[in-house]
Order: structure tokens, then C-alpha cells, then sequence
């Protein structure tokens, strides 16, 4: 085998870590088990560090180890994506956008994404891949997507990102709620009754900047629930003085269960949708795909908004 680090010794390394067992990354490899461990031992040598850890029921990974699987995977990924396109640019088939999505994003930006057309890109095909913000971020760092609306980043020197729209979180309680009858509320208001609130992994960013504005008005919020979408948060608003947090995105939903839902009103917590993208990217299509989305959204943009991957 080479003296050097190649691809298969990635795909060796990913195969031992998913299979826990020499034997069968062997067999899922098409190698036998003594080059599998001869190899292994040579790239622990390369990068003077164990990975594994040998043990009588299977290999485990280490520190080490989980750290160079995490870069690996991205180059694995980054290789087989080159290797796809380059065959679509012999084939003369389409050039695709990879572009990430809220999984809560409003239905009309996604018509408007699939709508675009460029004429010097005539064969251009779009691939939406949804997840959270956290994720898409992630993803875009990772160089999986070139493009991704997702709700208020916080601030990456890494990213470009342009705000498109804004909304407010609505507040949803029962009909018996003290304040069912407003048309809109405050966090002075809502602080006073206990919240089923959105958990941390799903938007950390906003989470706790909510968090920070309560405390800075000398309050603490009374969270006795954590909701990941509208049935989880209506379902545990199980008497008249709790209220959840909800996106735009779920208001439909809660008010035919026959919840009431109103805006939070307040001039720090709301909602942005930002097109985002690598601050060093370069490519044309890229830049005038983005360009050619913000002016049929401005084109089309109705006083709804937005909605963020949180309800």
C-alpha cells in the first residue's frame, strides 16, 4: 500500500469507527482483517496519535480518533460530491445549487427558490436539504450546501448573510388564559405566568438572547415545559395559566385546536430570515443565484412573514 495517507485509509478509518469490529470493517472494505489492522497501525504512525482502542469485543475510538473521523467524513464527503459532479460535467447534465432550508421555513420562499431561472444557467437544478439553524450553519461551513435561509445566525465572520425578512414569535395559550383577550402581549406580561419554552439545541442563538432580555428586566422566566413543535407545545399547556412559545409557522394549527395565539411585542425579540452563504465563496452562479432570490422575494413579499425552526 501507499507510504502516504489516500482515500481508502479515510474509508478504512469510518468503517472500523461505524462497525466497532475489525472483522466485519474488513469485510465492508473488501480486505482482509491483518491488512485492515497493518494499515490502521500505519496511519496512527502518520498522524502520531491512537485512534483506536484494542479491546477483546471490538475496537473503540478514541479522543483522537473522534476528531480525525470528524474532519474525515467532511473530505469523504467533499470527494465523492467532487467526483458526481465532475461525471455530471462529462455527461453534460445538469449543474445543481445545493441550497439549505429551515425545516419550519414559510412555503413561499421554497416556490420562490424552485422558480428562479438563469440564462446563463439553463440547466441549473436546485437540491434543498432542510434542517435547523445550528445545522445549516454547520453545513454551509462544511461546504455541503453554497446557500441557506435559516433564522437570526449569530454573528460568523465566516458567512454573508443578508436579513430578507422579520417576525415576531407568537405567544399561544387556552381561551381561559388572563390574557386571551389581547390582541398583543409584552415579555413584561408573559414573564408573570409560567412558559413552555423551545429547547436550546434547536436555535442556542436566540434561546438565550430571550433568556438575557428577561433577566435584564430583573425577571426570571418560570420554564416548566421545553416544546419542540405546536402539538408538543399545546399538549403540555394543560391548564389556563401556562403559555408557549410558537413560531409563525405553527399559529394555523394551534388556533383549530382552539388555542389563541397573539404576537410578542418587544424591541429585541423577533425573528429574522437571512440568505446566508460563505464569506469566501466566490462563484458567480452563487452570487447570482442570491441577487436573482432577494429581488423575486422583495418582488413577491406580502405583509405575512417569516417563520423560524422553533415552535
Amino acid at each position: 500500500m501507499s507510504s502516504q495517507l489516500n482515500i481508502r485509509d479515510l474509508e478504512m478509518v469510518i468503517a472500523l469507527h461505524e462497525e466497532g469490529n475489525f472483522t466485519r470493517a474488513a469485510k465492508r472494505i473488501g480486505i482482509s482483517e491483518p491488512a485492515l489492522s497493518k494499515r490502521l497501525q500505519f496511519i496512527e504512525q502518520y498522524v502520531h496519535a491512537q485512534l483506536f482502542e484494542r479491546r477483546h469485543d471490538g475496537a473503540y475510538i478514541t479522543d483522537s480518533g473522534r476528531m480525525f473521523i470528524e474532519h474525515t467524513s467532511d473530505i469523504l464527503h467533499r470527494v465523492r460530491r467532487a467526483v458526481h459532479e465532475a461525471q455530471e460535467a462529462k455527461n453534460g447534465e445538469f449543474r445543481k445549487l445545493h441550497i439549505g432550508v429551515s425545516v419550519y421555513l414559510h412555503p413561499r420562499l421554497i416556490e420562490i427558490l424552485h422558480s428562479i431561472e438563469l440564462p446563463l444557467y439553463p440547466e441549473l437544478a436546485i437540491e434543498i436539504a432542510t434542517g435547523s439553524s445550528p445545522e445549516l450553519i454547520s453545513d454551509l461551513c462544511k461546504r455541503h450546501v453554497e446557500l441557506a435561509l435559516v433564522t437570526s445566525p449569530p454573528p460568523n465572520n465566516a458567512l454573508t448573510s443578508q436579513c430578507i425578512a422579520t417576525c415576531h414569535f407568537m405567544i399561544i395559550f387556552r381561551k381561559g388564559h388572563p390574557l386571551a383577550d389581547k390582541q398583543s402581549v409584552t415579555l413584561d406580561e408573559i414573564v408573570e405566568y409560567p412558559w413552555v419554552f423551545f429547547n436550546r439545541p434547536l436555535h442556542p442563538h436566540l434561546h438565550d438572547l430571550i433568556l438575557r432580555r428577561v433577566e435584564a428586566k430583573r425577571h426570571l422566566a418560570d420554564i416548566v415545559h421545553f416544546g419542540s413543535h405546536v402539538d408538543q407545545t399545546s399538549a403540555l399547556l394543560n391548564n389556563d395559566s401556562i403559555l408557549g412559545w410558537l413560531n409563525p409557522a405553527g399559529v394555523d394549527s394551534a388556533v383549530n385546536q382552539g388555542f389563541v395565539c397573539v404576537p410578542l411585542i418587544d424591541d429585541e425579540i423577533h425573528m429574522e430570515t437571512h440568505l446566508v452563504s460563505l464569506a469566501e465563496n466566490r462563484s458567480p452562479l452563487v452570487s447570482e443565484f442570491a441577487r436573482r432570490f432577494v429581488k423575486c422575494w422583495e418582488a413577491r413579499n406580502k405583509p405575512e412573514q417569516l417563520s423560524l425552526p422553533i415552535n
